[in-house]
């Protein structure tokens, strides 16, 4: 800016304004003190403090730098270590790897050698013409297919993995080759085989003179197919009622010429079901579980028409029948020095108008008794069970009633399920996270592998005795009674509820439980009892409840057959179709009438 070009006002107030800038910056300025208002005692002590400041912060920088220090040496050395895992793993990922490629090899040499000696056995027993077959491990069950295709008659042509149930004997009861052989002599000719059959077969024929004019045969072959035919017929028969030449009364059905060769259905007395119809009757309720409502549906689909009533009517008829045989199967089952496994569940039954809950027992011994008496659980009917019987011994679980065995009955040994002792350490393994019931579940299955194991080798009974009182057998057991002990100290921590319940389950039956060492005949578990009481449960599930303790009694009655049928291996529906043509015919010789009597062949089903 010019100030010779301003007005001469302007020029005196820039000068003044000038003047004055001037004399304010020469002019001295007095500095701000902080402490001017503090005497010399507390200016000391400021600085004091101060002093003291900075030497904690310098101690707490020198204690920093110390750590980092160690942190970083700690980081060395552990990337040293982390170095030299590194190196570890890469070594024993060298030898894992070696280790496969030597397994592998080994098996192909394994498998190779199986395939030679199959092929050799083959080369051996069949013909030369027969060639060896991919190689499959030994443990692995033969297929169905393989076994036909494999067999030729001779039982050193049997697979060493074979079942013993797949192939029949090799010649039926009139010495003739078994349908099996004929069928593998089949394949073998290279001809189709069958892989399934049936009992009933009809055989039909083709007509070769129905072939077209100038038609050559080249061979014939099978062609099967299978039918199932469920169909309820009703016969009617005409009954003559007449008098004789001597003026008695007579009654009679005199069959047209056509039906001469036809038999007389009859049918089971107070019924009007044929011994088929009553078996499959039986058989449908008792053995699959089916309720009486579901099997008059059934019926009605084979256009038969019958009540809920009168069916439950016929059954409690037809049951009348196996008190014989009920009472012959309990001699058998509970005879001298017998061992009985037992065991109880219940049932719901309709006693004046409402539902009770009742009480079925269950007895076996290579054969099945349940019995229902008054549907109590009470010590008397165990008594009146085994009154009088002379048993080496019987086999429960922990129920109390049972200790009228141990209270009474001195001469009997009273042996208690391990199954039981289990299954409460489990629960409380499981719900309550127990460290002592795991414990006590290990040493429960190494006494369980240990009686696999001399069920595999099919050791005698002496043997098996002498085992279970082996050192090995014996040192399991002082383990389990040591940690009992501990457990059941006052210095012993608390356990839950359900500890509780297992260590005095175990304490109070100790030595019933352990008295399967006492004989090798003996079981460690009354697992048998407990799979025969399944068909009850299944029966309760269904059909919900019984309607009087009279049907209650026949549920316990057809379930004595069938579970019978099924231990010993015989078809439960071909014995009661035997056994209701039998009654029919007039025969009560009951002793006859048995599963293994009465002229059935058992055929393991």
């Amino acid at each position: 800016m010019n100030v010779s070009a301003c007005p001469m006002e302007d020029k005196d107030l820039i000068l003044e304004s000038a003047h004055r800038l001037k004399r304010w910056e020469e002019t001295p300025r007095r500095v701000a003190d902080d402490y001017a208002d503090m005497n010399r005692d507390e200016l000391i002590k400021l600085a004091n403090y101060q002093r003291e400041r900075l030497e904690e912060a310098d101690l707490a920088r020198r204690e920093s730098d110390r750590k980092n220090a160690e942190l970083s040496d700690k980081l060395t050395e552990l990337t040293e270590l982390l170095r030299k895992s590194n190196e570890a793993v890469s070594a024993m990922a060298v030898q894992v790897s070696e280790l496969t490629r030597q397994l592998k090899a080994e098996r192909e040499e394994s498998a190779k050698l199986r395939s030679e000696v199959k092929a050799g056995r083959k080369h051996l027993f069949g013909k030369k013409s027969q060639k060896g077959t991919k190689s499959k491990d030994d443990d692995m069950p033969t297929p169905h297919t393989d076994v036909k295709g494999g067999f030729d008659g001779t039982p050193e042509s049997l697979p060493d993995n074979l079942d013993v149930d797949v192939v029949k004997n090799t010649k039926d009861a009139s010495g003739e080759p078994a349908a099996r052989q004929k069928e593998c002599r089949l394949y073998r000719l290279g001809k189709t085989y069958r892989t399934m059959d049936a009992d009933n077969h009809v055989y039909h024929r083709s007509d070769l003179g129905k072939l077209p004019k100038g038609a050559v045969v080249i061979k014939t072959y099978p062609r099967y197919t299978y039918n199932q035919e469920t169909v309820v017929t009703e016969h009617e028969y005409e009954i003559v009622e007449y008098k004789d030449k001597e003026g008695r009364l007579m009654r009679g059905y005199f069959p047209m010429d056509g039906e001469k060769d036809e038999p007389v259905i009859e049918s089971v007395p107070g019924t009007h079901a044929a011994p088929g119809m009553m078996a499959y009757l039986v058989f449908n309720r008792f053995f699959l579980d089916t309720p009486v409502y579901r099997e008059t549906a059934r019926l009605l689909q084979e256009r038969m028409r019958l009540s809920r009533q009168t069916v439950t009517n016929w059954l409690e008829k037809g049951s009348r029948f196996f008190k014989g045989v009920i009472e012959y199967l309990k001699g058998h089952c509970m005879e001298k020095d017998s061992i009985v496994n037992c065991d109880e569940t219940w049932c719901r039954v309709k006693v004046d108008g409402k539902y009770r809950k009742r009480y079925v027992w269950c007895l076996v011994n290579r054969l099945a008794i349940y019995c229902y008496e008054d549907g109590s659980r009470g010590r008397k009917v165990l008594k009146d069970i085994l009154e009088g019987r002379e048993l080496r011994t019987l086999q429960t679980d922990g129920y109390n009633v049972y200790l009228y065995l141990d209270d009474e009955m001195l001469d009997i040994d009273h042996v208690c399920c391990m199954a039981h002792v289990r299954a409460k350490f489990k629960y409380a393994a499981e719900i309550e996270h127990d460290v002592n019931a795991r414990k006590f579940l290990e040493y429960i299955g190494r006494l369980y592998a240990l009686e696999k194991r001399y069920e595999e080798e099919k050791l005698s009974a002496e043997q098996v005795r002498y085992f279970r009182n082996s050192a090995e057998t014996t040192g399991i057991i002082i383990e389990m009674r040591s940690l009992l002990d501990l457990v059941k100290s006052e210095n012993a921590p608390r356990h839950g509820n359900l500890m509780e319940k297992a260590v005095s389950y175990l304490d109070h039956f100790w030595n019933q439980v352990f008295l399967y060492r006492k004989d090798g005949d003996y079981t460690i578990d009354n697992s048998l009892a407990e799979r025969c009481i399944r068909p009850l449960a299944n029966e309760r599930k269904n059909s919900l409840f019984f309607g009087s303790d009279k049907m209650a009694r026949v549920s316990a009655a057809y379930h004595s057959v069938v579970s019978t049928c099924r231990l010993q291996g015989y078809s439960i529906l071909e014995y009661l179709k035997k056994f209701f043509a039998e009654i029919v015919a007039g025969n009560r010789d009951y002793g006859k009438l048995m599963p293994s009597t009465i002229g059935i062949s058992a055929n393991k089903l």
